[in-house]
């Protein structure tokens, strides 16, 4: 497959991938245990991704594309405040690009598509360094520094920040990785007549926790498919496709 035909495919992915999904309901009247555990659900479940081989891409000079799709659980999200019927979990996608910068350091941003139905917006980046890479055996250490943020139904903003040491053992072309770290979240819940809080007031509730996550990247050619596990006190669970050129 031609390099502009690969291209195609995975726009052709996020026209797909952008239609015809339903927004989940957020619950209203949110005491204060309630805004915390919004908060780790929400804002957890939004936190940068890792979803590539973890090694750097260095001073590669093209860049990389991909789209990720991304479940965040809301079934305890459904029993909080005044409740809601959602059940399951909350899916949406991301634009994701990659860019090496030197020998051992890459950064990677993503967004929402703005034409994406469900009620969220979200964007972030993050910034890897490899810095050790064993010998004799496929081996290799980077530490990722993230930082993100999300918006709910205007409703609630969060930020979050993550900080994570991953191994990652690379067979030809499959790579399997495993990390963990800490990460930290910033939530303002907004309030008035329509907005979320039991209260009425616009509040800021923290979280943090710990993050551990184990992953899988398979490279076809110049194009990858990744899949990935991030647990926090939930897992979220997410995939993505994409190319470097």
């Amino acid at each position: 497959m031609k390099p502009m035909n690969r291209l195609g495919l995975i726009f052709f992915l996020v026209c797909v991938s952008v239609a015809g999904k339903a927004a989940t309901s957020l619950p209203r009247n949110l005491d204060q245990s309630d805004r915390v555990r919004a908060l780790q659900i929400l804002g957890f479940g939004s936190a940068s991704k890792i979803l590539d081989n973890p090694y750097p891409l260095g001073g590669y000079s093209g860049i990389e594309i991909g789209v990720s799709s991304e479940f965040i659980p809301v079934e305890d999200l459904s029993s909080l405040g005044n409740k809601t019927t959602d059940k399951g979990e909350f899916n949406y996608y991301t634009l994701t690009l990659g860019k090496g910068l030197y020998y051992n350091i890459d950064t990677h941003l993503y967004f929402t598509p703005f034409n994406q139905t469900e009620e969220i917006q979200s964007y972030g980046g993050q910034v890897r360094w490899g810095f050790y890479e064993a010998g004799f055996f496929p081996l290799s250490l980077s530490a990722v520094l993230s930082a993100g943020g999300a918006n709910f139904s205007n409703l609630i903003n969060v930020t979050t920040l993550g900080a994570d040491i991953v191994a990652t053992v690379a067979m030809d072309n499959v790579a399997i990785y495993f990390g963990v770290g800490q990460a930290r979240a910033t939530g303002k819940f907004i309030g008035g007549p329509n907005g979320i809080t039991d209260t009425q007031e616009t509040l800021t509730e923290e979280a943090a926790e710990g993050h551990t996550v184990f992953g899988l990247n398979v490279d076809v050619a110049k194009m990858f498919l990744a899949l990935e596990i991030d647990r926090y006190n939930d897992s979220i669970y997410s995939g993505k496709i994409g190319f470097r050129f």
